[in-house]
């Protein structure tokens, strides 16, 4: 039962690597080595993907699993309405919520595990701080490494606050505090292929410790036309192909919606993989219909992540009255299937509301 459990805490935390790569606020410390923050996400990229295959059978647009997920969440909710005091029921429901993006309904359970315990629950403080990290706001994202380091003073072997502090502490120059919590995650006893990867890792970090590259000056702010929040080894690495990977749209929106766009909305558009995962290509546009989108390989949030050549994908368009990026009750959105580089444009019509 330790071995499942660490298991699936370890495919929650190694399927999110990279949403959490770019939130993660880059230091100078990192311009020096874009090579190696591209391989860096490559190796964590990899390694959820073979966790995932190894031990998941969970899609992100699978309607099977939303469905399965869902009734989880409300077998959860009435178990707490009876015992709301049940500590492991508010992890459970906060974890539930986290495996389907609903990060702000994931925090505040979190949140109220935390004042259960209080303050002294390790799972619930990483939770909180995964949730910070992967909710959007940009406030929040800055504290959430104060909640990694005190779920590290309660449990030094928490895999969830290990890894997300090893990233953080990569990305801010720290080689020495990431190596070491990748080191104690392999310690951990994982399964072989994410061992490997992880392994791959402490090695990167160690070949940077012993031939140290001299700084070089490089643009903390990433080309124009690159999406807000994307890295200069992103967008270096998404610049790479946009005509063959470009997807052109038509957007529009059912004219029995177009009442109830609420006032000051956001427009998002997203191109995922049938396979599941992060955004391949995230792009924030003006809110006005009918328009007309491009996204491509220059639009992807993490490097080494983006649209391919003739790749299948599914492209979402969805208006957020919140202007946060993760899908919300009462979400107006439509989504289509098209290729990669295919020519000529696709109407993509929103037509559907999220309940």
């Amino acid at each position: 039962m330790t071995l499942f459990i660490l298991a699936a805490v370890l495919l929650s935390l190694l399927a999110t690597a990279f949403v959490a790569l770019p939130l993660l606020r880059p230091m100078p410390a990192l311009a020096r080595a874009p090579g190696v923050a591209l391989l860096s996400a490559l190796a964590l990229g990899a390694a959820g993907a073979l966790f995932y295959l190894a031990l998941g059978d969970r899609g992100w647009n699978s309607r099977a699993v939303l469905a399965q997920s869902d009734a989880r969440i409300s077998i959860l909710a009435r178990s707490l309405e009876r015992d709301p005091q049940d500590l492991n029921g508010w992890l459970a429901l906060g974890q539930a919520y986290s495996d389907i993006g609903r990060y702000s309904m994931a925090q505040r359970s979190f949140e109220r595990a935390n004042r259960l315990a209080p303050g002294g629950n390790a799972e619930a403080l990483a939770g909180i701080a995964e949730t910070m990290l992967l909710g959007g706001d940009r406030a929040q994202m800055a504290q959430a490494p104060e909640f990694l380091e005190r779920a590290l003073q309660l449990d030094p072997h928490s895999p969830k606050a290990l890894f997300y502090s090893a990233i953080s502490a990569y990305q801010q120059g720290r080689l020495d505090v990431a190596r070491a919590r990748f080191a104690t995650m392999l310690a951990l006893g994982p399964p072989e292929n994410v061992r490997a990867a992880l392994q791959r890792q402490v090695d990167d970090i160690d070949q940077q410790l012993s031939h140290p590259q001299p700084p070089t000056v490089a643009p903390t702010v990433a080309p124009a036309g690159a999406p807000a929040g994307t890295t200069v080894a992103a967008a270096a690495a998404a610049g790479k192909g946009d005509a063959a990977t470009a997807i052109h749209l038509h957007v529009t929106i059912a004219p029995a919606l177009a009442a109830k766009v609420p006032a000051d909305a956001s427009l998002f558009l997203f191109v995922r993989s049938p396979d599941g995962g992060a955004p391949l290509a995230v792009k924030r546009s003006a809110l006005r219909f009918p328009q007309d989108v491009e996204l491509s390989a220059a639009d992807a949030m993490v490097a080494g992540h983006a649209v391919q050549p003739g790749q299948s994908v599914a492209v979402i368009a969805r208006i957020s009255a919140s202007g946060n990026p993760l899908p919300q009750s009462g979400d107006l959105y439509g989504e289509i299937s098209t290729v990669a580089g295919q020519s000529g444009s696709r109407a993509l019509q929103i037509d559907r509301l999220n309940p």
